[in-house]
């Protein structure tokens, strides 16, 4: 039934896992590994690709076109520009093959975020023939195998055994994305949290979609690390999991900040190196509450991630609120005590510098409003203890500040986001503080003047001759630089020169050959 088919990637954010050039998520590699198994001939293009060649693009070609994308953390990306599900309605509504959807906007806790507005796109699933609400490899595997779209499952779900070879397959699609080889693979290690044990974060999708943790196999993911070695990719990140120090957690479905597992962690880590020599290798998510509350085994896991990973490395951590009535009324767990001991745990093993010019491993921070229990109170507890960790002397590598969506099963409603809609201003002004009193002094105590960032990859030029570039990583501070003789995609060393307010200005100390 489908002897052809077409990826188009739309892009996916989600708490636990990116799909935003640079990053290639894991959604395209694993539904053409799928695809690939059951010798399907599959093409793949991103919707910024796309859109430059749409007018001689024959989709009708095709069998199938896989349609992905979904946001439940949307942010602002410097070089590219994510699809909405009426973006792809206007570009298939002509095609007449079979149309499918997948990534987090295929699911029931599917994007709702467009442009900062909260809107309401089950219409427009609805054009679609398959909505993958489970996975979408998975879906795929059935609809391969029973040639037909009837009384296919669409909710179903793959395991670890099966993802095995989807993802090995799978990575063969990294040589079809225009920025090849310079792209970041987001790796899975586990999904689901040990917070569902008591519901979980009262904005949080995770532990609704998938329950109590699930671990992939430290062999699995370093298979994986090693096939898209060979298929040339140099850039990773273990981030698809809510914290990276859980992973295969003593007691993960019995307790709700588990002890983490050391041995695990250094044979994950230490075994992506036998298969491989990563430029970049970086982790995400890092719950505080474990770090502070399984301190001597955080230590020698943060040792670990100094070992073996790439500096420039960061650490997010969900803390959304410092105040204990929004902690309590959204069962957060985390509390500030725990947010200042993981935060000085970091800073103390992992804020040596390292080659790339930055600190090995610092933690970063999460900051959500319009939760539960929110008052104007609230902004001024956040700012007092960012300030304290700034008076304290340690570093924050970014504060993500934004404001919470409503997603279908989780505690908060439409209701709960229109009312703090009505302290949007005291939002507005309390980001701007933040960038003004906070970050920027963090910034420059992060990379002082003078300091020589090394790999800066440059990516766009602006009307005013003023590029922009960044290192690859997790969370990569962006640099302005003024140079007459620079070139798109081309890496330079930069000193340290400026600051804006959450950038740097750079000059070019060495230009590289790619």
């Amino acid at each position: 039934m489908i002897e052809r088919a077409l990826i188009l990637d739309g892009y996916t954010d989600e708490p636990a896992g990116l799909g935003v050039p640079p990053y290639i998520g894991i959604y395209p590699r694993y539904a053409y590994g799928v695809l690939d198994k059951y010798n399907v001939d599959v093409d793949y293009i991103t919707i910024d690709k796309f859109r430059e060649i749409r007018n001689s693009f024959n989709l009708n070609k095709y069998d199938a076109i896989i349609c992905i994308c979904g946001f439940h953390t949307p942010g602002k990306y410097l070089n590219a520009n994510p699809a909405t599900l009426k973006e792809f309605v206007s570009i298939l509504y002509k095609y007449d093959g079979i149309k499918i959807l997948g990534g987090p906007a295929a699911t029931k806790y599917g994007s709702s975020m467009i442009g900062g507005k909260i809107v309401d796109e089950k219409k427009y699933k609805e054009f679609f023939d398959v909505v993958a609400e489970g996975d979408l490899e998975a879906v795929l595997k059935e609809l391969l195998e029973n040639r037909s779209i009837e009384n296919i499952d669409f909710n179903v779900h793959r395991s670890y055994e099966e993802l095995r070879e989807y993802a090995i397959r799978g990575t063969k699609v990294v040589k079809k994305h225009p920025n090849y080889p310079y792209i970041i693979a987001e790796i899975e290690t586990y999904r689901g949290c040990s917070r569902a044990l008591t519901g979980g974060c009262s904005f949080c999708t995770e532990p609704r979609r998938f329950g109590l943790p699930k671990f992939r196999d430290e062999k699995s993911i370093i298979e994986e690390i090693k096939a898209l070695y060979n298929e040339g990719i140099r850039y990773f990140r273990i981030g698809r999991q809510p914290c990276i120090y859980s992973y295969k957690a003593i007691d993960s479905e019995k307790e709700e900040v588990p002890k983490p597992n050391i041995e695990a962690i250094e044979k994950l880590f230490k075994g992506i190196w036998n298969v491989s020599n990563p430029k970049v290798l970086h982790i995400d998510n890092a719950n505080p509450a474990v770090i502070a509350r399984h301190e001597d085994e955080s230590r020698e896991i943060t040792k670990i991630l100094v070992k073996y990973c790439t500096s420039g490395n960061v650490a997010a951590f969900g803390v959304e609120s410092f105040d204990e009535k929004v902690i309590k009324a959204n069962n957060l767990l985390t509390t500030p005590e725990d947010v200042l001991k993981a935060v000085e745990i970091l800073n103390e093993i992992g804020g040596k510098r390292g080659e790339t010019g930055l600190p090995y491993l610092l933690p970063g921070i999460n900051l959500l409003f319009g939760l539960k229990g929110e008052s104007k109170r609230t902004f001024s507890i956040n700012f007092e203890y960012l300030k304290e960790i700034y008076d304290r002397g340690f570093m924050i590598r970014r504060i993500n500040i934004r404001q919470v969506v409503p997603f279908f099963g989780t505690d908060i409603s439409l209701k709960d986001v229109k009312k703090a809609e009505k302290r949007k201003k005291l939002f507005l002004w309390f980001k701007e503080k933040i960038r003004e009193e906070i970050d920027n002094k963090m910034l420059k105590r992060v990379v002082p003047k003078g300091t020589i960032l090394k790999d800066v990859f440059v990516e766009l030029k602006d009307k005013e001759n003023l590029y922009f570039g960044r290192q690859f990583g997790s969370y990569p501070i962006l640099v302005g630089i003024k140079d007459k003789n620079l070139k798109i995609g081309q890496f330079v060393d930069i000193e340290v020169v400026d600051y804006g307010k959450r950038s740097i200005t750079g000059k070019v100390i060495r230009t590289k050959t790619n």
